[in-house]
Protein backbone atom coordinates (compact mmCIF):
# COMPACT_ATOMS: atom_id res chain seq x y z
CA UNK A 1 0.00 0.00 0.00
CA UNK A 2 1.19 3.52 -0.75
CA UNK A 3 2.48 5.50 2.21
CA UNK A 4 2.67 9.30 2.44
CA UNK A 5 5.37 10.78 4.75
CA UNK A 6 3.71 13.82 6.26
CA UNK A 7 5.86 14.20 9.37
CA UNK A 8 8.95 15.97 8.06
CA UNK A 9 11.26 18.76 9.23
CA UNK A 10 12.02 21.89 7.22
CA UNK A 11 8.44 22.14 5.95
CA UNK A 12 6.35 19.63 3.98
CA UNK A 13 5.86 20.44 0.25
CA UNK A 14 2.05 20.17 0.18
CA UNK A 15 1.23 20.41 -3.52
CA UNK A 16 -1.51 19.23 -5.84
CA UNK A 17 0.66 16.23 -6.69
CA UNK A 18 0.82 15.19 -3.02
CA UNK A 19 -2.98 15.42 -2.76
CA UNK A 20 -3.40 13.35 -5.92
CA UNK A 21 -1.22 10.70 -4.33
CA UNK A 22 -3.70 10.54 -1.45
CA UNK A 23 -6.58 10.24 -3.91
CA UNK A 24 -4.84 7.35 -5.64
CA UNK A 25 -4.31 5.63 -2.30
CA UNK A 26 -7.96 6.01 -1.33
CA UNK A 27 -9.11 4.53 -4.64
CA UNK A 28 -7.42 1.28 -3.70
CA UNK A 29 -9.93 0.84 -0.87
CA UNK A 30 -12.79 0.94 -3.37
CA UNK A 31 -11.65 -2.41 -4.74
CA UNK A 32 -12.81 -4.02 -1.49
CA UNK A 33 -16.36 -3.19 -2.54
CA UNK A 34 -16.21 -6.00 -5.10
CA UNK A 35 -15.96 -8.48 -2.23
CA UNK A 36 -19.47 -7.54 -1.17
CA UNK A 37 -21.07 -8.39 -4.51
CA UNK A 38 -23.30 -6.45 -6.86
CA UNK A 39 -26.18 -5.05 -4.79
CA UNK A 40 -25.33 -5.33 -1.11
CA UNK A 41 -26.16 -3.57 2.14
CA UNK A 42 -22.97 -3.18 4.17
CA UNK A 43 -24.44 -1.43 7.20
CA UNK A 44 -27.54 0.42 8.33
CA UNK A 45 -30.43 0.78 5.87
CA UNK A 46 -32.94 -0.66 8.31
CA UNK A 47 -36.51 -0.25 7.14
CA UNK A 48 -38.61 1.39 9.85
CA UNK A 49 -42.19 1.82 8.78
CA UNK A 50 -41.92 3.09 5.23
CA UNK A 51 -38.50 4.71 5.62
CA UNK A 52 -35.07 3.29 4.83
CA UNK A 53 -32.56 4.59 7.35
CA UNK A 54 -29.08 5.90 6.53
CA UNK A 55 -26.42 3.33 5.78
CA UNK A 56 -23.78 2.09 3.38
CA UNK A 57 -24.38 -0.02 0.29
CA UNK A 58 -22.40 -1.42 -2.62
CA UNK A 59 -23.53 -1.08 -6.24
CA UNK A 60 -21.48 -2.99 -8.79
CA UNK A 61 -18.45 -2.99 -6.51
CA UNK A 62 -18.64 0.71 -5.57
CA UNK A 63 -19.21 1.52 -1.87
CA UNK A 64 -21.70 4.37 -1.48
CA UNK A 65 -23.40 6.24 1.31
CA UNK A 66 -27.14 5.60 1.33
CA UNK A 67 -29.27 8.53 2.41
CA UNK A 68 -32.53 8.05 4.25
CA UNK A 69 -35.61 7.92 2.03
CA UNK A 70 -39.21 6.72 1.92
CA UNK A 71 -39.65 3.35 0.24
CA UNK A 72 -42.48 1.68 -1.64
CA UNK A 73 -42.81 -1.91 -2.84
CA UNK A 74 -41.46 -1.06 -6.30
CA UNK A 75 -38.97 1.64 -5.28
CA UNK A 76 -35.66 1.85 -7.12
CA UNK A 77 -32.22 3.04 -6.05
CA UNK A 78 -30.20 5.48 -8.09
CA UNK A 79 -26.81 7.14 -7.71
CA UNK A 80 -26.74 10.88 -7.13
CA UNK A 81 -23.66 12.98 -7.80
CA UNK A 82 -23.23 16.43 -6.29
CA UNK A 83 -20.39 18.39 -7.81
CA UNK A 84 -18.53 21.04 -5.84
CA UNK A 85 -17.11 24.03 -7.74
CA UNK A 86 -14.58 26.56 -6.40
CA UNK A 87 -12.99 29.71 -7.89
CA UNK A 88 -9.33 29.60 -8.81
CA UNK A 89 -6.75 32.42 -8.60
CA UNK A 90 -7.24 33.29 -12.23
CA UNK A 91 -10.97 33.82 -11.67
CA UNK A 92 -12.19 30.64 -13.30
CA UNK A 93 -14.57 28.34 -11.46
CA UNK A 94 -13.79 24.64 -11.68
CA UNK A 95 -15.06 21.41 -10.27
CA UNK A 96 -12.95 20.37 -7.31
CA UNK A 97 -14.96 17.55 -5.81
CA UNK A 98 -17.74 15.13 -6.75
CA UNK A 99 -19.79 13.66 -3.92
CA UNK A 100 -21.55 10.40 -4.86
CA UNK A 101 -24.27 8.76 -2.80
CA UNK A 102 -27.28 6.53 -3.33
CA UNK A 103 -30.93 6.89 -2.39
CA UNK A 104 -34.41 6.14 -3.61
CA UNK A 105 -35.22 7.80 -6.92
CA UNK A 106 -35.99 7.41 -10.60
CA UNK A 107 -33.45 7.59 -13.39
CA UNK A 108 -32.46 5.87 -16.61
CA UNK A 109 -30.09 3.65 -14.62
CA UNK A 110 -31.58 2.28 -11.44
CA UNK A 111 -31.74 -0.86 -9.31
CA UNK A 112 -34.77 -2.31 -7.47
CA UNK A 113 -34.50 -1.80 -3.73
CA UNK A 114 -35.83 -5.34 -3.26
CA UNK A 115 -32.65 -6.67 -4.93
CA UNK A 116 -30.35 -5.34 -2.20
CA UNK A 117 -29.32 -7.97 0.35
CA UNK A 118 -27.63 -7.44 3.70
CA UNK A 119 -24.34 -9.19 4.38
CA UNK A 120 -23.96 -11.31 7.48
CA UNK A 121 -21.03 -10.39 9.75
CA UNK A 122 -17.81 -12.31 9.11
CA UNK A 123 -18.16 -14.06 12.48
CA UNK A 124 -21.53 -15.45 11.42
CA UNK A 125 -20.17 -16.57 8.04
CA UNK A 126 -17.19 -18.26 9.68
CA UNK A 127 -19.49 -20.11 12.08
CA UNK A 128 -21.55 -21.38 9.16
CA UNK A 129 -18.41 -22.46 7.31
CA UNK A 130 -17.28 -24.39 10.38
CA UNK A 131 -20.58 -26.27 10.44
CA UNK A 132 -20.35 -27.03 6.71
CA UNK A 133 -16.78 -28.31 7.10
CA UNK A 134 -17.90 -30.68 9.84
CA UNK A 135 -20.77 -31.97 7.71
CA UNK A 136 -18.51 -32.42 4.69
CA UNK A 137 -15.84 -34.26 6.70
CA UNK A 138 -17.56 -37.62 6.10
CA UNK A 139 -16.81 -37.35 2.38
CA UNK A 140 -13.06 -36.88 2.76
CA UNK A 141 -10.89 -39.64 1.23
CA UNK A 142 -13.79 -41.94 0.38
CA UNK A 143 -15.27 -41.94 3.87
CA UNK A 144 -18.81 -41.39 2.62
CA UNK A 145 -20.84 -41.80 -0.54
CA UNK A 146 -23.91 -40.25 -2.09
CA UNK A 147 -26.40 -41.50 -4.66
CA UNK A 148 -25.98 -39.99 -8.12
CA UNK A 149 -29.11 -40.04 -10.26
CA UNK A 150 -27.56 -38.78 -13.51
CA UNK A 151 -25.23 -40.34 -16.13
CA UNK A 152 -21.61 -40.99 -15.17
CA UNK A 153 -20.35 -38.39 -17.65
CA UNK A 154 -22.12 -35.71 -15.58
CA UNK A 155 -20.43 -36.57 -12.26
CA UNK A 156 -19.02 -33.27 -10.87
CA UNK A 157 -15.29 -32.59 -10.73
CA UNK A 158 -13.70 -33.93 -7.57
CA UNK A 159 -16.03 -36.96 -7.43
CA UNK A 160 -15.89 -40.41 -8.97
CA UNK A 161 -17.99 -43.55 -9.14
CA UNK A 162 -17.33 -46.21 -6.48
CA UNK A 163 -17.19 -49.11 -8.88
CA UNK A 164 -17.16 -51.93 -6.32
CA UNK A 165 -20.66 -50.82 -5.27
CA UNK A 166 -22.08 -51.63 -8.70
CA UNK A 167 -25.14 -53.87 -8.41
CA UNK A 168 -25.16 -53.79 -4.60
CA UNK A 169 -27.28 -52.39 -1.78
CA UNK A 170 -25.96 -51.21 1.60
CA UNK A 171 -26.78 -52.97 4.87
CA UNK A 172 -26.05 -51.82 8.40
CA UNK A 173 -23.12 -53.22 10.39
CA UNK A 174 -24.12 -55.56 13.25
CA UNK A 175 -21.36 -57.07 15.45
CA UNK A 176 -23.56 -59.95 16.65
CA UNK A 177 -24.78 -61.22 13.27
CA UNK A 178 -22.16 -63.12 11.24
CA UNK A 179 -23.63 -61.97 7.94
CA UNK A 180 -23.10 -58.30 8.83
CA UNK A 181 -20.22 -58.18 11.35
CA UNK A 182 -17.40 -57.24 8.93
CA UNK A 183 -17.17 -53.85 7.24
CA UNK A 184 -16.74 -54.16 3.48
CA UNK A 185 -18.02 -57.75 3.33
CA UNK A 186 -19.77 -58.51 0.04
CA UNK A 187 -22.28 -61.36 -0.05
CA UNK A 188 -25.76 -62.04 -1.42
CA UNK A 189 -27.20 -62.92 -4.82
CA UNK A 190 -29.71 -61.54 -7.28
CA UNK A 191 -31.55 -64.83 -7.77
CA UNK A 192 -32.35 -67.94 -5.73
CA UNK A 193 -33.03 -71.60 -6.54
CA UNK A 194 -34.73 -73.53 -3.74
CA UNK A 195 -33.18 -76.78 -2.61
CA UNK A 196 -35.31 -79.72 -1.47
CA UNK A 197 -34.59 -78.87 2.16
CA UNK A 198 -35.90 -75.36 1.57
CA UNK A 199 -39.28 -76.50 0.23
CA UNK A 200 -42.23 -75.99 2.59
CA UNK A 201 -43.52 -78.99 4.55
CA UNK A 202 -46.62 -80.28 2.76
CA UNK A 203 -48.24 -82.41 5.49
CA UNK A 204 -46.98 -81.34 8.87
CA UNK A 205 -49.79 -83.20 10.66
CA UNK A 206 -48.43 -86.76 10.52
CA UNK A 207 -45.40 -86.51 8.23
CA UNK A 208 -46.74 -89.00 5.64
CA UNK A 209 -45.96 -86.68 2.74
CA UNK A 210 -47.94 -85.64 -0.31
CA UNK A 211 -49.37 -88.79 -1.98
CA UNK A 212 -51.78 -89.87 -4.69
CA UNK A 213 -54.90 -91.36 -3.24
CA UNK A 214 -56.41 -93.28 -6.09
CA UNK A 215 -60.13 -93.44 -6.77
CA UNK A 216 -62.02 -92.20 -3.74
CA UNK A 217 -58.92 -91.74 -1.64
CA UNK A 218 -58.37 -94.41 0.93
CA UNK A 219 -55.08 -93.47 2.54
CA UNK A 220 -54.23 -91.48 5.62
CA UNK A 221 -52.47 -88.12 5.51
CA UNK A 222 -52.62 -85.46 2.80
CA UNK A 223 -53.56 -87.07 -0.54
CA UNK A 224 -54.40 -86.16 -4.11
CA UNK A 225 -57.21 -88.27 -5.51
CA UNK A 226 -57.55 -89.22 -9.19
CA UNK A 227 -61.28 -89.08 -9.82
CA UNK A 228 -60.93 -89.25 -13.60
CA UNK A 229 -59.43 -92.63 -14.42
CA UNK A 230 -58.67 -94.19 -11.09
CA UNK A 231 -55.37 -95.58 -12.29
CA UNK A 232 -53.35 -94.65 -9.20
CA UNK A 233 -53.04 -97.00 -6.32
CA UNK A 234 -53.86 -95.67 -2.89
CA UNK A 235 -50.75 -94.41 -1.13
CA UNK A 236 -48.63 -94.15 -4.29
CA UNK A 237 -46.16 -91.19 -4.17
CA UNK A 238 -46.98 -88.33 -6.46
CA UNK A 239 -44.62 -87.74 -9.37
CA UNK A 240 -42.16 -84.81 -9.22
CA UNK A 241 -43.42 -81.54 -10.73
CA UNK A 242 -42.17 -77.99 -11.30
CA UNK A 243 -39.31 -76.53 -13.36
CA UNK A 244 -36.74 -75.87 -10.62
CA UNK A 245 -35.75 -72.51 -12.11
CA UNK A 246 -34.20 -69.76 -10.01
CA UNK A 247 -36.33 -66.74 -9.15
CA UNK A 248 -35.62 -63.08 -8.41
CA UNK A 249 -35.30 -62.05 -4.78
CA UNK A 250 -34.87 -58.34 -5.55
CA UNK A 251 -37.06 -55.74 -3.93
CA UNK A 252 -38.44 -52.95 -6.16
CA UNK A 253 -35.41 -50.84 -7.09
CA UNK A 254 -34.10 -47.90 -9.10
CA UNK A 255 -30.59 -48.01 -10.54
CA UNK A 256 -28.24 -45.18 -9.47
CA UNK A 257 -24.51 -44.58 -9.17
CA UNK A 258 -22.66 -44.51 -5.85
CA UNK A 259 -20.10 -41.69 -5.98
CA UNK A 260 -17.42 -40.53 -3.54
CA UNK A 261 -15.46 -37.32 -3.06
CA UNK A 262 -11.82 -37.55 -4.13
CA UNK A 263 -10.80 -33.88 -3.89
Amino acid sequence: MNNSKFVQTEGYPLTAQRLQELQTTFQIFQSFGSLAGELTIISGCEVIGTTIQNGTIVINGEPLEFREAAVLEDSTVIIYEEKVFKPFKNGTVKEVYAYRYASIGTAETSWPWASFKKLDPIAVLMARMSILEKKAAVFQAGGGMVLWNKPAIEIPDGWQEVEYWRGRMPVGFHPDQPEFNLLGKMEGARRKTLSEAELPVISPINGTGFKKGGVGGGTTGLTVNDYDSGDFAAGELIEPFGGGESFSILNPYRVVLFIEYIG
